[in-house]
């Protein structure tokens, strides 16, 4: 009887499959049908049973019933169930929940409907997830706008102590000062390209890569004049050791000086009491290469393979507090926009060791 089953499989799928006008003509003409036949037997029982008026009014009778029955059956089988997904969709919604999936097996109206609100829901997860992606990023932003003031800042901080410990005891002379203020004015004017910038773009990876002529020479005196500045802040000693030759080269001098000043603002967080840094350029492969080395307590096992991810909570022992990571995070980034990567170890000497790369053109 296999065959049967399948025929009868086939109809049941049919009929799930119907409109709702097609289905409710349907079980109107069985509801006829049945009401008629039930009809004729009773009229018939009762003419040979001689029962007088019965067969008049049982025709209304079951016609009634079956109106009744065939409303409840068509909702029990072709309305409760959608109904029930509905309901239940429209719940994890308006609860913000929307983990779950909407499917009905008809090709029915109902059917379409919760093909519609699963597509709805699917939309609504992507925006869900698009938005948080955005707040994340948001997030990132801000907190590497907040970040890379830091440093700048603490140059300028570096610059106003030098002046205000030796222009009162006439060590300097005019020229020196005029320089002094000068590179201050720099430094500013750098301050407010960088806020301007950051206020246009949404996200790290969209910082522009502005590429120009420039020379080691200049690289050389402007890492000089920011190391020079922290080191009037006093605590931490900075030795640098520069380029050995005069080349041209294009590249984005900013986010140089951008990923530098975070290398040196992490080694100045966990160094002891001195920093080395070490440029050098490798001609051949037009790759710029820049060391930082604390003689801190260098990186941990976790944080040899974390420390580049954002927001890796660190722990600085000697401050005794916890610091979310961003500045190597962003530091790789800017480093892969320049075609350069960034990698951090802990140095032979002790200490922690970063190293950035830059690609030049």
């Amino acid at each position: 009887m296999d065959w049967l089953d399948e025929k009868l499989e086939r109809l049941f799928f049919y009929i799930r499959n119907l409109s709702f006008r097609k289905a409710m003509l349907a079980y109107i003409f069985v509801l006829a049908g049945i009401t008629a036949v039930l009809t004729y037997v009773t009229e018939a029982f009762c003419s040979y049973q001689k029962i007088p008026l019965a067969g008049e009014w049982c025709g209304y009778v079951y016609a009634f019933a079956g109106i009744i029955i065939t409303i409840f059956v068509f909702y029990h089988k072709r309305l409760k169930k959608p109904f029930s997904i509905l309901n239940e969709s429209v719940d994890n919604i308006r609860c913000s929940n929307l983990d779950f999936h909407v499917s009905y097996d008809s090709k029915d109206e109902f059917g379409c409907l919760c093909g519609s609100v699963e597509a709805m829901r699917l939309e609504l997860e992507k925006n869900k997830e698009e938005l948080w992606r955005l707040v994340d990023r948001q997030k990132e932003l801000n907190a590497a706008f907040a970040h890379d003031l830091r440093t700048p800042l603490t140059v300028l901080r570096g610059y106003t102590d030098f002046l205000a410990r030796y222009i009162p005891e006439g060590k300097l002379s005019e020229e020196k000062v005029q320089d002094t203020l000068k590179l201050m004015a720099e430094h500013i004017r750098r301050l407010e390209d960088y806020s301007y910038t950051m206020k246009g773009i949404r996200s790290i990876e969209d910082v522009p890569l502005s590429l120009r002529k420039t020379t080691l020479h200049k690289l050389d005196s402007r890492v000089k004049e920011v190391i020079f500045a922290l080191n009037q802040t006093g605590g931490i000693q900075i030795e640098y050791q520069g380029f050995n030759e005069e080349l041209s080269l294009s590249a984005d001098d900013g986010i140089i000086m951008e990923v530098l000043e975070n290398l040196l603002s992490n080694a100045i967080r966990y160094a002891g009491t001195r920093i080395e840094v070490w440029m050098d350029y490798n001609s051949p492969e037009r790759e710029l290469i820049a060391v930082v080395r604390d003689d801190g307590p260098g990186f941990s096992e976790e944080q040899l393979t974390q420390a580049v991810k954002p927001y890796h909570k660190e722990f600085s022992a000697d401050k005794e507090m916890e610091h979310f990571g961003i500045g190597l995070h962003i530091s790789q980034e800017l480093c892969r926009k320049h075609g350069g990567m960034l990698s951090v170890a802990n140095s032979m000497l002790g200490g922690a060791a970063v190293t950035a790369s830059f690609r030049s053109q």
